[in-house]
């Protein structure tokens, strides 16, 4: 049985079972994850060989893509213009370059070589990288800036990415993050019937209180909270310590 990687508890119950892989939620803190946990080869995977659409000149609804990025980097923009910002998971690097336009020196970060190679040749100015946390932190860089959305409830280690956000922010750097919010009021209560529970894509689900002890104990501390009434989403900016 897994260790709950918020609390360190070894107690849990099980939560629900989809598409034959099992949650179970910590007794301690309620965190949900899946028991037994996918090994990294195989969630690696997942974003490499079955992204058959993405590539060279191809990403899925990049139009969108790229017109929400921008309508979120114009709101986000007081806290990386002229500075320099990373986004972590980053995709196609549409929210790179929409950081880019408006003033950041912005660098995009993804395990899917695919979805690089598509940022790459779509946006040729900023720096992007498809490598895993460790080679990346070799590379000895900081930043003011860190975006990560919709990419923690992927990573079976919730601990080494809050290690890796820490070793690239500067003191006072601020970490704007999504998540599915597991404990909002719109998630259905026959969870099974919720799109976010899609496994083994989403490994783990976060409520408000398991997410806040998770940054408390990287050295990052919530200053703003973004509440979406419709939509089950975490949405956070936190300042490094």
């Amino acid at each position: 049985m897994s260790i709950c990687s918020i609390c360190a508890g070894a107690q849990c119950t099980p939560y629900v079972t989809q598409d034959g892989y099992d949650y179970v939620s910590c007794d301690g803190c309620g965190f949900v994850y899946l028991d037994p946990m996918p090994d990294p080869e195989s969630l690696s995977r997942i974003y490499n060989e079955d992204e058959g659409a993405v590539g060279v000149g191809q990403y899925p609804k990049a139009r969108s893509r790229m017109r929400r990025a921008m309508l979120r980097a114009l709101r986000l923009a007081p806290y990386f213009v002229g500075r320099d910002a990373v986004d972590v998971g980053c995709g196609g690097g549409f929210v790179v370059e929409a950081m880019r336009r408006l003033g950041a020196r912005a660098t995009g970060i993804d395990i899917s070589v695919p979805s690089i190679t598509y940022a790459r040749d779509a946006f040729p100015k900023p720096a992007f990288y498809a490598e895993d946390f460790e080679t990346f932190v070799a590379r000895d860089r900081q930043f003011d800036f860190l975006h990560s959305s919709e990419v923690i409830e992927h990573i079976g280690d919730v601990n080494s990415y809050m290690r890796f956000l820490a070793a690239i922010a500067r003191p006072g750097a601020r970490l704007f993050i999504t998540t599915p919010d597991i404990g909002h009021a719109v998630v259905p209560a026959d969870v099974t019937a919720w799109d976010m529970l899609s496994p083994p894509r989403h490994v783990h689900f976060f409520n408000e209180t398991t997410l806040t002890s998770l940054f408390d104990a990287h050295g990052f501390d919530i200053v703003k909270r973004y509440y979406k009434k419709q939509a089950p989403t975490l949405q956070v900016l936190a300042r490094r310590r």
